[in-house]
């Protein structure tokens, strides 16, 4: 039997894998830029557990969709977030403005590529 979700998922994955690692420090500066040093650390475990050889464990995945709300600013709304703080801060005539935008587009498109794959149900063809 070949297992085509495994084989699509690995494929998303190196996706994920290979954005995080070209973005790597576009990424982190992002999140310090947002988050702050709670940003940065996510950020941080984001990239580390994408570093290692195994499939991302859930932990790092839920770090994943947290910088995600990061860089898409989901909870610049709420004053108890540390996100709110740091936006107010920001200009939104900044050239930095526009690149976090590219690079949150970039980012969610790999993510939910990979998420897709992973929540898909396993489908098996006869070899």
């Amino acid at each position: 039997m070949f297992d085509i979700q495994s084989y699509l998922a690995e494929g998303a994955q190196a996706a994920l894998r290979s954005f995080a690692e070209k973005h790597c420090e576009a990424l982190l500066n992002a999140a310090e830029l947002l988050g702050a040093t709670e940003g940065l650390s996510v950020a941080q475990s984001v990239l580390d557990g994408l570093a290692q050889s195994h499939p991302p464990s859930v932990r790092t995945l839920a770090a994943c969709v947290d910088l995600l709300d990061l860089l898409t600013l989901r909870h610049v709304h709420d004053p108890s977030r540390i996100e709110a703080a740091q936006f107010a801060t920001i200009d939104p005539a900044w050239p930095i403005v526009e690149e976090i935008c590219l690079l949150a587009d970039g980012y969610r498109d790999v993510l939910e590529g990979y998420l897709d794959e992973v929540v898909k149900p396993s489908v098996q063809v006869a070899a």
